[in-house]
């Protein structure tokens, strides 16, 4: 039994997902971003390669031209190599900050907007030998290494398909001038991305579903987990019961120091009694002081005699008044003629006795 109690069979709970969303553990592809990134790079070259091509083959003729025009010392080497450096970088960068602006347009979708510090965040149970070797020789690293060959042979396969029939192409590159030299080289390279590029988004697709299928099952609970977070969320069972019980006791206390101040007690006779008070000054019907079943309704009767308070059977008002009226409150409306003939009966019967009290007749 306890070994099934630990089986991961419930589904998870809204917080366990905002827990994991706020650990930043989320379903993402990363083979989703290198695709976009290939195809993105592909139409990137296509649209600003001429540009780039222009701009890298003035790069290279001034660097001819300053390295012939004036002594290569030393430092004139160095200084020429750094300029020449920054100037590539100049040119390349604007290449790569389009990549990664194009990288993160992407892996922005897939992370839902969240940000999260905790995945980088040292963690020493990551040097554990046996998770690390768990992780190493479980199902998801059997996966990855089915991932990498499938990468494997598909690049293999695009660069074949793609370069196959491009041979005579290569082998007219020494007839060309550069600026031929790099159309055909862009050409072939755009052809090549593009192809990887739609090639490693049919892989994506697959693998964005095992994501989210992993990751739902990773966070599925036992039952176990699921009533320790209900205990933490909505208090532990045991204590609210306890409370509940305290707060019965408290009530049942307070009930019967009203009892001596109630004009009636109707009973059932023996196993219901409900105790009410009419005072037409706080309030417009009478209101039930205590009411209670056995054990209660003998105390509330036993109280009643103490002080004085009259008790009247009448089996269906005690019935209908513990079935619908609670302690502290006025009786429902439906019940006003049922208790008004109680309380004109007690009080035809009150004058009576004054009356014989006092001498006075009729």
């Amino acid at each position: 039994m306890a070994l099934a109690d630990q089986e991961k069979t419930e589904a998870p709970t809204q917080r366990r997902r905002d827990d994991a969303r706020d650990e930043g553990r989320i379903p993402r592809s990363q083979e989703l971003t290198t695709s976009f990134v290939l195809l993105g790079g592909a139409l990137l070259l296509n649209a600003a390669g001429p540009v780039l091509g222009a701009r890298l083959l003035a790069l290279f003729r001034d660097g001819l031209v300053a390295m012939g025009s004036a002594p290569l010392t030393s430092d004139a080497a160095v200084s020429l190599m750094r300029d020449q450096g920054w100037k590539t970088l100049a040119v390349l960068g604007t290449w790569g900050v389009a990549l990664m602006g194009l990288a993160v347009a992407v892996a922005g979708p897939q992370g839902r907007g969240v940000i999260s510090a905790k995945p980088i965040t040292p963690d020493a149970s990551r040097l554990s030998p046996g998770q690390n070797l768990k992780r190493i020789l479980g199902g998801q690293a059997l996966v990855e290494l089915v991932k990498s060959l499938v990468k494997l042979l598909l690049v293999a396969l695009v660069v074949r398909v793609t370069l196959g029939g491009a041979w005579d192409d290569f082998l007219a590159l020494t007839d060309l001038s550069p600026e031929g030299f790099l159309l055909v080289v862009k050409r072939h390279v755009v052809r090549l991305l593009m192809t990887a590029g739609l090639a490693y988004l049919a892989i994506a697709a697959f693998d964005y579903l095992w994501q989210v299928w992993r990751f739902e099952q990773s966070l599925k609970m036992s039952r176990d987990e699921v009533r320790q977070e209900m205990k933490q969320t909505e208090g532990d069972p045991l204590v609210k019961q306890r409370i509940r019980s305290f707060g019965r006791a408290l009530a049942r206390r307070q009930m019967m120091r009203d009892i001596p101040t109630a004009d009636v007690v109707i009973t059932n006779p023996t196993h219901l009694a409900v105790a009410l008070r009419y005072d037409p000054l706080k309030a417009p019907a009478p209101i039930v002081v205590a009411m209670g079943q056995r054990k209660v309704a003998e105390r509330i009767k036993a109280l009643a005699k103490e002080h004085g308070v009259p008790c009247i059977e009448n089996r269906p008002l005690a019935r209908a008044l513990v079935a619908s009226a609670r302690v502290g409150s006025m009786i429902p409306s439906e019940l006003y003629v049922a208790v008004a003939e109680v309380l004109a009966f007690l009080f035809r019967r009150r004058v009576a006795r004054e009356r014989r009290l006092t001498g006075v007749t009729a």
